[in-house]
């Protein structure tokens, strides 16, 4: 069995209040838009694709294509702009189905690998990724920006909104 690594704790605590805020909403909560185009479920969705993000970054899969975008460009804005067209119409019912399935299976992926699995480098998971072949920076920085991290900036997002 490994030994738990470092960034399950964090990304459980985030978890934790990012749930329980979404959860004092309510479906109709989560169809509440702020001064942009997003609703409170949109954010739910843009986490959920980015974890699926993570996890195929660190089972070596195209990461586009796990978040369902395989042909927006490489560019952040225009990947989350692609994820948001995909699945603006879904109900708030498929976004949370969505949202914790996309999660669990990135928890269940993150639990198996250990600290010193984290301690390699994006390139060592993604090889043939060819944005920056050098890139020699440890993949829990991959870790820490689409879990806990994320939760975090989204939180302030949605408490915005609501």
């Amino acid at each position: 069995m490994t030994e738990p690594n470092q960034e399950v704790e964090p990304i459980e605590k985030g978890w934790s209040e990012l749930t329980a805020l979404v959860e004092s909403l309510g479906p109709a909560g989560l169809e509440k838009t702020g001064g942009g185009q997003w609703a409170v479920k949109d954010h739910l969705v843009h986490i959920a694709a980015w974890e699926l993000s993570l996890l195929a970054l660190l089972e070596g899969h195209d990461r586009k294509k796990a978040m369902g975008v395989p042909n927006a460009s490489d560019e952040t804005d225009d990947i989350n702009e692609a994820v948001w067209l995909l699945h603006r119409h879904q109900t708030p019912e498929q976004v949370l189905a969505f949202s914790r399935d996309s999660h669990a299976a990135m928890l269940k992926r993150l639990r198996e690998m250990s600290d010193a699995d984290l301690r390699r480098s994006y390139n060592h998971y993604q090889p043939n990724d060819p944005r920056d072949p050098g890139d020699d920076r440890p993949v829990v920085e991959w870790v820490a920006g689409n879990t806990y991290d994320h939760y975090a900036e989204h939180i302030g997002y949605i408490k915005a909104i609501s």
